[in-house]
């Protein structure tokens, strides 16, 4: 379960990191020419209570409404980034549909009765599995005012995943993966993070999904995750295992979910080239934010408790 982190980062300057893209256009635009600076400090927020999904995609739905309405009213500047984790999972993106509306997707088949649930969701991808272990990013950035190619945007969460692994001492991180696929991946079979996202009015939701802890990769086993028959998932705990003992040195800690969530704010800030600031109670629209995004974790763990949890593993006895 996470515990919040009331830090407050200031950007520095708008950093250029490795990107997918080699285009000029991401390039030009990722200096920004002072255009973070002029913008208002992402808000962000660090889930304390693990969220069914449906309560995760309102919550994202209802700031993006509230957003809406206030930018019709002169307001609604304030950018929000939600760091999280699901109860057990799967997702498909939109252009993923059973053949036939009336069946069962494919993979939903796969998954019946072993712990999790199952949607098909507006975002960009193919079946994904969300849960306990895995860190889940939902940027809520109005792309319009930061000025940002939808693509840029694309480009720079893979890259700033990326550096993130190999910034705890993973080598060979391959980001897209050699064939073109986005996500970021320990070798051509092996992924470790994934991206699809959703514009409304040019202001994302959903976002990124990395796996920490080894937990989630027993579920990513019983689907073909994004369509890549040839992957399989790994986590980050795998990774720094794999590295250090290559070098003959283990670590001493393997962080958790909420510290790679801290870990990840000031990244942002680099990225982004923008302050960031944690959620806070208080007067006018931030407030109003922090209001939509409290009633959603206080009905997680209401629902959370009535369930009596969640799984910790997927149930095989009834395959």
């Amino acid at each position: 379960m996470f515990a919040s982190a009331p830090k407050l980062f200031r950007a520095a300057r708008p950093l250029l990191i490795q990107a997918a893209s080699t285009s000029g256009a991401c390039a030009t635009s990722a200096k920004a020419s002072g255009i973070g600076a002029k913008l208002p400090a992402i808000q962000y927020h660090i889930v304390r209570e693990p969220l069914p999904y449906p309560i995760g995609l309102k919550l994202q739905n209802d700031l993006i409404d509230f957003r809406l309405e206030r930018k019709a009213k002169g307001g609604g500047k304030d950018d929000i980034i939600l760091f999280l984790e699901h109860t057990p999972t799967y997702t498909t993106g939109r252009r993923d549909n059973s053949p036939n509306p009336d069946t069962l997707h494919p993979e939903e088949r796969k998954v019946q009765n072993v712990g999790a649930e199952f949607f098909i969701t507006k975002r960009g991808g193919q079946v994904t599995y969300h849960g306990p272990g895995q860190i889940v990013g939902y940027p809520i950035l109005d792309l319009n005012a930061m000025e940002n190619p939808t693509r840029c945007y694309v480009d720079w969460l893979q890259a700033l995943l990326a550096d993130y692994v190999r910034s705890k001492g993973c080598e060979g991180i391959l980001a897209p993966h050699p064939d073109g696929h986005v996500g970021v991946f320990a070798s051509p079979t092996e992924k470790v993070a994934s991206i699809g996202i959703h514009l409304r009015h040019r202001i994302t939701s959903h976002g990124f999904a990395m796996n920490i802890t080894p937990e989630p990769l027993k579920w990513f086993d019983l689907v073909m995750a994004c369509g890549l028959a040839d992957v399989r998932a790994v986590s980050l705990h795998d990774l720094m295992t794999r590295g250090a003992t290559n070098n003959g040195i283990l670590p001493n800690v393997l962080p958790s979910v909420p510290e790679v969530a801290g870990e990840m704010v000031p990244l942002f800030a680099k990225v982004f080239g923008r302050g960031l600031e944690p959620l806070a109670q208080r007067e006018g629209e931030i407030g109003e934010m922090w209001e939509i995004v409290h009633r959603a974790e206080e009905q997680a763990r209401k629902e959370n408790a009535e369930k009596g949890g969640w799984a910790t593993k997927p149930d095989l006895s009834g395959r």
